[in-house]
């Protein structure tokens, strides 16, 4: 009879667990927002991942996203999916940002798709782009 007490108690322990380690599948759900984006009409440097001696720049667009204000972020240009870029032009988008709840690991968690251009001014006298020199 012990035995047996012990073989529940041992089910019991095994089926509460299983249950605990069980994530919701809130967790694992995409979560979309649209947002507002600025474009700088100068164009940014960014460097891939493996290029850890910053010899191969990669141009690239400067964003500044309204939950982020006064931070310049760069994205490659074709990360705001349906919105193409053009040099010397400043832009105010709408864009979908998806954060995604399991991004794949050689790329980022997060998506943008464009909503809707809401400005677009061109501006002059816009610098060349030059990498620097190291």
């Amino acid at each position: 009879m012990n035995t047996l007490k012990i073989w529940r108690i041992a089910f019991v322990m095994l089926a509460a667990f299983s249950l605990a380690s069980c994530s919701s599948d809130d967790d694992n759900e995409d979560i979309s927002k649209d947002i507002i984006m600025n474009v700088s009409a100068e164009p940014g440097v960014m460097y891939d991942l493996f290029d850890s001696m910053r010899e191969h720049p990669i141009e690239c667009m400067r964003v500044m996203t309204e939950d982020e204000p006064g931070r310049w972020q760069n994205l490659y240009f074709s990360e705001v999916k349906g919105f193409t870029y053009e040099r010397g032009h400043e832009y105010v988008l709408r864009v979908k940002r998806t954060i995604l709840a399991n991004p794949p690991q050689d790329a980022s968690n997060r998506k943008y798709e464009l909503v809707r251009i809401l400005a677009d001014k061109k501006v002059e006298d816009v610098a060349e782009f030059r990498p620097h020199p190291l």
